[in-house]
């Protein structure tokens, strides 16, 4: 006797409308315009990692580089704008520092001096103190108190990972925590 199913198969039209075009298809112009827009209407993409969606299902890249102008002169795609999109997400939702948002958009293909552009715009040098506290206390939330050796090299590590300089977090960690790091030398 076989298992049944739990979740239903999607339709084939839903599977295919955001998923990569098949590289054995023929796309035409229109085609590949249509599933970039079905694309950006998702989510906003930098240049770079469209370019490459585009030319996985096409080949052709004549005519994904007039696609992507195409794209550029309409106004849906900009990377400005996503770098304004992303730096307001990752440093109000996930509380990342300067040094990791300016990483992470080097990593999805972005040209570094618009980062450092737009980034010394919307995310002043001076904001990183301040987003290094916030990002404290939203730790400082999911641990209990009182603090010992283990639960300070968590929240030390976890302020590691969101991009944060080492002598910045050593310096609040101090501030805070006084007596448990001079009991521990």
């Amino acid at each position: 006797m076989q298992p049944r199913k739990r979740w239903k198969e999607p339709s084939a039209s839903l599977k295919d409308s955001t998923s990569e075009p098949k590289s054995s298809q023929v796309l035409t112009s229109q085609d590949l315009f249509a599933f970039a827009l079905k694309k950006l209407s998702l989510r906003p993409y930098p240049t770079a990692e469209l370019r490459q969606k585009l030319l996985n299902g096409s080949g052709d890249k004549a005519l994904v580089d007039t696609i992507i102008q195409r794209l550029t002169a309409s106004g849906y795609l900009e990377d400005r704008r996503y770098i304004e999109l992303f730096v307001q997400s990752t440093g109000n939702r996930k509380l990342y520092s300067r040094f990791r948002i300016e990483s992470e958009l080097r990593a999805r293909g972005l040209e570094p001096a618009l980062i450092d552009q737009v980034l010394n715009e919307v995310y002043p040098l001076a904001d990183d103190s301040a987003q290094l506290v916030r990002a404290l206390e939203k730790k400082l939330k999911t641990l209990s108190l009182p603090m010992d050796a283990k639960k300070l090299a968590r929240l030390y590590n976890y302020l590691v990972r969101q991009g944060f300089q080492q002598e910045a977090i050593r310096r609040e960690l101090s501030k805070r925590f006084k007596n448990q790091f001079e009991s521990e030398r």
